[in-house]
């Protein structure tokens, strides 16, 4: 009884054989219990989640879309809705001078190749978040993770809500992030010259690129430190410092130049550096109450505890015939999964303690690179009024779900623990989901 199926030995004693629902069950523990399935599995529902619906809402910008879908739309020659910014821009030229023109030109060749529609508008964000994916993966396996350890982290960041949000829309920032962090993974592998041209590239979409090289002039930085009584390992560091910087400023400066001739009317990089500059330096808000709740812009030290969170596009309809009743069916948010950055400021310090007192290499990474991409904001603000939003943190994520996973795995933390975030982070995913109802 309770046996299953019987087979004979080979003396013609019966022996019990697994029931057909417990070889089920044993293939699917098999499964699950092999990391490459799992991280399979993780990077196909992340490209799914990036994917579906992508043509939601029908014929609707979302958010900063209205600026940089009509700037490609104006670069292609193609008309912009007369209600819509730059209906009036000169075809060809790139109306959107205040950043540099790569991301702009990329979303317009998507368009050109796939049509003037949300899939011309946002597939280079689903490739760019999904190479943003693969390089953070690389770059925490580089640094010494275990495989599982690797997957969490991983997760984390792929299901974060800004994150996703901006894997799927067609705005500058996951576009700009994605070569950041090709430039920090060619790093991690000894590839300086590669990360100056992927960061280089990067500064062709967003000058904000900036603060990858910064995280990797400190990398080396702490190489230098930690063997200055060794010559040999000061004119390694010193020489691949010049090895990263040389061509990041070549790609950086002709490639701007370049573009410029063909998309703008600025003559020379110099210009169109100072003209973004001086622009964003203008960007002030006038009624600025520091740290005191959201006046449209934030303060970097609300972005800590998830306020002053976005509304990019909101649908809602009426279920009922009483017009007071609605229900919201479609809503992007600006914001990070409640969870993550609940667990944040924590993770952060026990990465930045281990990366000080154990030398871990993942918790120095997540540190230097959340240091070099968070601080400025906050020395901006407190010696500017330059308007800053919550979104500014997109490439900081990164940095928070290695630390994050390795506070989890490394702080020697009961395993119920660490699967009581995962539930929670995961019940953060399905509430900031931003379509409530099945198109």
């Amino acid at each position: 009884m309770g046996m299953g199926r019987v087979g004979e030995a080979a003396d013609g004693e019966a022996i019990p054989t697994a029931a057909p629902r417990d070889r089920v069950r044993d293939r699917a523990l098999a499964v699950v219990q092999d990391p490459v399935n799992v991280l399979g599995v993780v990077l196909l529902l992340a490209f799914v989640v990036r994917g579906i619906w992508l043509d939601q809402p029908p014929g609707g910008l979302i958010w900063d879309e209205a600026y940089y879908v009509n700037a490609a739309r104006v670069i292609d020659g193609l008309p912009v809705p007369p209600q819509d910014h730059y209906a009036d821009a000169p075809a060809g030229i790139d109306p959107n001078a205040e950043h540099p023109p790569l991301g702009k030109v990329v979303i317009a060749t998507s368009i050109s190749l796939l049509g003037d529609g949300p899939l011309g508008w946002r597939l280079p964000s689903i490739v760019a978040g999904m190479l943003v994916l693969f390089a953070f993966y690389g770059i925490v396996r580089g640094a010494g993770a275990g495989t599982w350890l690797a997957i969490l982290a991983l997760a984390l960041l792929a299901f974060d809500n800004l994150t996703f949000v901006h894997g799927r829309i067609a705005t500058l920032d996951i576009l700009v992030l994605a070569p950041m962090l090709v430039g920090a993974w060619l790093a991690s592998r000894g590839r300086w010259a590669l990360a100056g041209v992927a960061v280089g590239i990067a500064l062709l979409v967003k000058l904000t690129a900036i603060f990858a090289a910064l995280a990797l002039a400190l990398f080396l930085l702490i190489e230098l430190a930690s063997g200055r009584r060794d010559r040999a390992l000061v004119r390694r560091t010193v020489k691949r410092g010049g090895i990263f910087v040389v061509p990041m400023l070549i790609v950086w400066l002709v490639g701007l130049w370049a573009l410029d001739l063909r998309y703008t009317t600025f003559t020379s990089p110099v210009d169109h550096l100072r003209h973004m500059l001086t622009y964003g330096a203008n960007l002030e808000q006038v009624d600025r109450s520091r740290g005191v709740g959201c006046t449209g812009s934030s303060e970097p030290w609300q972005w800590l505890i998830n306020e002053c969170q976005l509304g990019y596009f909101k649908v809602t309809e009426n279920p009922t015939d009483d017009p007071s009743v609605t229900r919201t069916t479609v809503e992007f948010r600006g914001a990070l999964n409640a969870f993550l950055a609940g667990a944040m400021p924590l993770a952060l310090t026990f990465a930045a303690w281990a990366a000080w007192k154990r030398r871990d290499p993942l918790a120095t990474w997540a540190t230097v690179w959340a240091a070099a991409n968070y601080l400025p904001y906050v020395a901006l603000a407190l010696l500017s009024d330059r308007v800053m939003y919550l979104y500014y943190m997109l490439p900081v994520v990164p940095a928070v779900a290695a630390a994050i996973a390795v506070f989890l795995v490394r702080a020697g933390l009961p395993p119920v623990i660490r699967w009581a975030f995962i539930f929670l982070f995961a019940a953060g995913v399905i509430a900031y989901f931003p379509f409530r109802t099945v198109p």
